[in-house]
């Protein structure tokens, strides 16, 4: 129990002195069971801990509704009843959406809630009556922080996290053309985003968006629930790519839009469907070749992804969690190119605290014992399986950050199965998960078709090769 309290003692020290830090936690498997001697290593758990520092300063707030107040009285001489205040206050929905075409199990987790206990210096209380929030000398957090994750500058390059209107609304301010790789909280009032009006007059902020991501709409301009906003970025007082959502009611007093039992601000939900406390969920399991980890602010991460291996080689295995709890067990299964059960272990957080956000990674030693073919890694978390494939000595390719991009529906397929790409592809091979080639075709174009009705039902894996020499592999099932 002492050791346990010095290590939080120290997590909270470092959390409020540096931008971001991950410490690692060596952690024992159980129950391992292996053929041919491929063991994995103890889990190397590592929390995503933020600083504790001002995010929004009273004087940027003051700023903002100074000129709220001037956009208002513009957009009402052309639209007198613009503010016409009526009904209810809304229900929102999710004020976030992946990216169309982003086909991984999850890209962000809920870092930080509304600071319902207002005294300042480490006095902590959620809606939930937890402590998922933060506060600094002079002030408390008051909106909610979705965070991309993983590889939150890579993604927030790619635009993986779109902004959208959680209720129809009014823009009354938006604010773009401000640097948005910013790496510390520390109170810069040059913030990107947008702030919407309800019809019932409470208000929704946006901040932080990427610069450059934004609507086309200006002050003045109606959206719609569900409308794109934005892009999430690291812009004004931001240490990690996100959205930060804070909500008013129509007397300007800060809500919460969480029910629970320490919301002592607003007695009922503003969501359509509250969202759950804690999601415990896997947002990506993926293999690599090293256990080099890029957390460098603003540094675009480098995955280190990788597909096929050979004898000699590291597999790494890793996990990128969304709320996992203290106690909280992953089982792994291992399958072989038969689809036998190759390798299975257990793995339990034991770290002390439940933690909003984090990774885990596990190391094989791939020998010639190994059977070439596609292999399949299954991790079962909070009920729901999540599952990833890699080659030992197949032709599955490299991931890599210069792959080239193509999009493949529908999927599951039944007989035709459509490829577009953004670069002339010059050969398609298809293999099934035993690793033996089912399909090829020669092709001189962006764009393809495969004839697959012949195919048994599986899974299968697309190897596509482009004109440039770049490669890039996707898998798909066949129903």
């Amino acid at each position: 129990m002492k050791r346990l309290l010095l290590t939080q003692i120290f997590l909270v020290l470092l959390a409020n002195q540096i931008q971001s830090q991950e410490l690692t936690a060596k952690i024992p498997n159980t129950d391992v069971v292996s053929k041919a001697g491929a063991i994995p290593s103890s889990g190397y758990f590592s929390p995503v801990i933020l600083a504790h520092s001002e995010c929004i300063s009273n004087a940027t707030r003051a700023e903002v509704r100074q000129i709220i107040a001037a956009n208002k009285r513009q957009i009402k001489e052309t639209n007198p009843t613009a503010f016409n205040q009526k009904g209810s206050h809304p229900l929102f929905i999710l004020p976030i959406k992946a990216k169309d075409g982003f086909n991984d199990y999850g890209f962000y987790t809920v870092h930080n809630q509304v600071d319902h206990n207002s005294t300042p210096n480490n006095n902590l209380l959620d809606y939930n009556c937890g402590q998922r929030t933060y506060d600094w000398a002079t002030g408390n957090h008051k909106g909610t922080d979705y965070i991309l994750w993983p590889y939150p500058w890579k993604n927030m390059q790619e635009e993986i996290m779109e902004i959208i209107a959680s209720a129809d609304g009014i823009i009354i301010d938006k604010r773009d053309g401000n640097f948005d790789l910013n790496c510390a909280n520390n109170g810069n009032p040059n913030w990107n985003g947008i702030v919407l009006e309800h019809p019932d007059g409470s208000q929704s902020w946006y901040w932080h968006f990427k610069n450059g991501a934004i609507t086309s709409k200006n002050v003045g301009d109606t959206v719609v629930a569900g409308e794109y906003l934005g892009a999430a970025g690291s812009s004004g007082s931001s240490d990690w790519p996100h959205l930060h959502f804070e909500v008013y009611d129509s007397n300007n007093n800060i809500i919460d839009p969480y029910e629970g039992n320490c919301n002592s601000m607003n007695p009922d939900s503003w969501w359509q469907s509250q969202p759950n406390y804690f999601v415990p969920m896997i947002n990506k399991i993926s293999t690599h070749n090293t256990t080099q980890f890029d957390d460098a602010c603003p540094v675009i991460e480098n995955t280190y992804g990788q597909l096929n291996f050979f004898p000699g080689d590291d597999l790494i295995i890793r996990l990128f969690y969304r709320d996992i709890q203290q106690g909280a067990v992953t089982s792994f299964t291992l399958l072989d190119p038969d689809g036998q059960v190759y390798t299975t272990w257990n793995w339990t957080q034991n770290w002390g605290q439940d933690y909003a956000t984090a990774h885990a990674h596990w190391q094989f030693a791939v020998t010639a014992a190994w059977p070439e073919g596609v292999y399949t890694m299954q991790a079962t978390f909070g009920g729901e399986v999540y599952e990833t494939i890699f080659g030992v000595g197949t032709s599955l390719g490299i991931e890599s950050n210069a792959i080239p991009e193509f999009t493949l529906y529908p999927n599951p397929i039944s007989e035709t199965l459509f490829i577009e790409g953004t670069e002339p592809m010059n050969q398609i091979t298809m293999y099934d998960i035993k690793g033996r080639k089912v399909l090829e075709n020669k092709v001189n174009n962006s764009n393809a078709t495969l004839q697959v009705g012949r195919l048994n039902t599986g899974v299968y894996f697309v190897h596509i090769g482009t004109q440039g020499g770049r490669m890039s592999t996707h898998k798909v099932i066949k129903k």
